[in-house]
């Protein structure tokens, strides 16, 4: 019980935080998502209908919107595990500050990917609702997508967390969003099915933590989730948790007490 206290002590001490500076994350969170559903879904959607309607029955802002739930998850996720981190570390020192307290540096990473996944959360359920509202989600098992973007957005927190605490140059930051996220975001099946891809690379893409979120959200959200395919995202999107987990906590370890 002592843990858990300290592990919601530290996501009460996010959300104090956040209080004073969430108006910089609406648009990550809430505006780019919707723009880019509005433009690309709805907009670009009627010329892809009306040309190419080959998307397994699906319409494209039906195809687009599970995917654009996935990548504001990865976005949120992306956007709390990088600079944030950082600062935390390096250029505020306020993680050194906790854990001279009685809270130790698990406790720490869990309260931050706690509350990571509070904000992927809202962020998921407020984008679906807006996504369900101008008709992109049909099928009642809509209302489990931002469970399974969640999932997708605790991956990748995770995973990050470890790659930002690990580091020795903040400059690696900038590329490792110019290089390793907007290709994720492009050629993860999120626009277009990966069978438009050249055959060589679609491996790349299904290995890919985003491809996972991606269609794990746009199974849930037409219905059309299947057992053990479903049982594969899920247990890559954990399973990605749960080691990006156990690294990040090793980094900062590294980093806090030595």
């Amino acid at each position: 019980m002592a843990s858990l206290r300290r592990v919601l002590a530290v996501v009460v001490w996010q959300a104090a935080s956040y209080r004073h500076v969430w108006r910089g994350s609406v648009t990550v969170s809430f505006l780019n998502p919707v723009f880019f559903l509005l433009s690309i879904g709805v907009l670009l959607g009627r010329l892809v209908d009306s040309r190419h309607p080959h998307l397994g029955g699906l319409s494209y802002l039906q195809f687009v919107a599970p995917a654009l739930l996935a990548t504001t998850a990865m976005q949120t996720a992306a956007s709390m595990s990088t600079f944030s981190v950082r600062a935390g570390l390096k250029w505020l020192r306020t993680f050194h500050a906790v854990t001279a307290t009685p809270v130790s540096v698990p406790e720490l990473v869990g309260g931050l990917l706690a509350w990571a996944g509070v904000r992927v959360l809202f962020s998921a359920a407020v984008f679906a609702a807006i996504a369900a509202v101008g008709g992109a989600f049909t099928s009642g098992f809509a209302a489990l997508a931002p469970l399974a973007a969640l999932l997708c957005g605790l991956a990748f927190a995770a995973a990050i967390t470890a790659f930002s605490s690990s580091l020795d140059n903040d400059q690696w930051l900038a590329p490792f969003f110019r290089f390793v996220l907007v290709p994720l975001f492009l050629f993860s099946g999120t626009f277009f099915p990966l069978s438009r891809l050249p055959e060589w690379i679609r491996p790349v893409a299904w290995a890919t933590p985003l491809w996972h979120g991606v269609t794990l959200c746009r199974d849930v959200a037409t219905g059309r989730a299947a057992l053990l395919p479903t049982a594969g995202h899920v247990a890559y999107l954990a399973g990605l948790a749960i080691v990006g987990t156990a690294l990040a906590v090793r980094a900062c370890e590294r980093r806090l007490l030595s």
